[in-house]
């Protein structure tokens, strides 16, 4: 699999180079950590 960008890059908000100010007040990460929670939620639920 190969994205671009990179989110494995910046799923943390300190590796955000910018940010909009309510992002960073609301957000405990970044947007982009949803994907990996999404991607172990299916591998744990199609594991044979």
């Amino acid at each position: 699999l190969a994205m671009m960008p990179h989110p494995e890059r910046a799923f943390l908000k300190w590796q955000w180079a910018w940010m909009p100010d309510d992002w960073n007040h609301e957000l405990k990460a970044s947007p982009w950590l949803r994907m990996f929670q999404n991607a172990r939620q299916w591998v744990l639920k199609n594991r044979k």
